[in-house]
């Protein structure tokens, strides 16, 4: 079997050389060789023109199971492997075997990330080992899925997050900002899902060269803006019942000044949102450009600057003034 990491990820491992800014701390890999799907924002969609090693900005190079199963070492300080899958006949048999062969060799616990599967599959997967799945929802609203994913059905998505969650309890579940959703499009499904008892992980759309979809990257300033509700949200500090809209656009939160302040302060709405111990560095960032996810705890400056990109969007929250 073949298995691609993350170029972060191999150097992690010593299969690449190279340097990193930031160290992953899970394990990056993809399972399968071609997708059947064509989402319209994905370098590995079938009818895609981009480089199929690229995921997002990342590079995946291809290795043999084997020597990525002998270069595992759990004191390298990774948590958690992470399997991305592409959608093709035998995924299911095929992740079933990577799971058992991981779990041979090592205790990290081991998440995928999947497009909609049958109850059997998971509780199959859930058997061979696996701790955690998440699903690539990716479109915040049922309108922006039909045009960014043909070949799949909304309410297969919205069944599967009810399987994921019978199952193993809980899930993750990815959306991507930047597909032409409205703030609360987005803000909403982040509700959804934390009410569906699974955890909303965000990203931004990040234009590959080859990728059929012309889009700009999101503003860093609806982006933080977005993050900041979903941190609320997930922590269950306000619902999107405390947050007013104004054509869509987030206006205002309605929280305390020193909840507010706290929240800011930890810097952790910003850092990226997945499965624990996820920080994907530099997945959505451009050399020398905004820092949308930081894989590491924000600096005071951090901060300030992140500040400065929210009050650049106009968010009101309570009697805070944003720096």
């Amino acid at each position: 079997m073949k298995l691609r990491l993350s170029i972060g990820s191999a150097i992690l491992l010593g299969l690449k050389k190279g340097k990193m800014d930031a160290l992953p701390t899970t394990l990056y890999t993809m399972l399968g060789e071609n997708c059947v799907a064509d989402c319209r924002y994905c370098a590995q969609a079938r009818n895609s023109k981009a480089d199929k090693k690229m995921l997002s900005r990342v590079i995946w190079p291809e290795f043999d199971l084997d020597d990525f199963l002998d270069s595992i070492d759990d004191k390298k300080g990774c948590k958690r492997i992470c399997v991305q899958t592409l959608k093709y006949p035998k995924l299911v048999d095929d992740l079933v075997y990577l799971v058992n062969r991981i779990r041979e060799r090592t205790s990290i616990l081991v998440s995928a990330c999947v497009n909609p599967l049958d109850k059997k599959s998971l509780e199959r997967l859930k058997n061979a080992g696996l701790d955690r799945v998440g699903v690539g929802l990716d479109c915040a609203s049922e309108s922006v899925f039909k045009v960014m994913k043909p070949n799949f059905r909304w309410d297969d998505y919205m069944n599967f997050m009810k399987d994921m969650v019978a199952v193993f309890g809980s899930g993750s579940v990815h959306l991507i900002a930047g597909l032409g959703e409205t703030d609360e499009e987005m803000i909403s499904m982040f509700q959804k899902t934390v009410d569906m008892n699974c955890y909303p992980a965000l990203f931004a759309f990040t234009p590959v060269r080859g990728v059929k979809l012309d889009y700009p990257q999101p503003g860093i300033g609806s982006y933080r803006a977005l993050q900041l509700a979903r941190y609320f949200i997930t922590n269950k500090l306000c619902r999107i019942e405390n947050m007013v809209f104004e054509n869509g656009k987030l206006i205002s939160v309605k929280v305390s000044s020193s909840i507010l302040e706290d929240v800011l302060n930890s810097g952790k709405p910003f850092q990226t949102s997945g499965c624990p111990d996820c920080n994907r560095p530099f997945y959505n960032e451009r050399p020398g450009g905004s820092m949308y996810n930081y894989p590491y705890p924000l600096s005071k400056d951090d901060i300030k600057n992140v500040e400065k990109e929210l009050r650049g969007y106009g968010i009101f929250c309570s009697n805070y003034t944003f720096r």
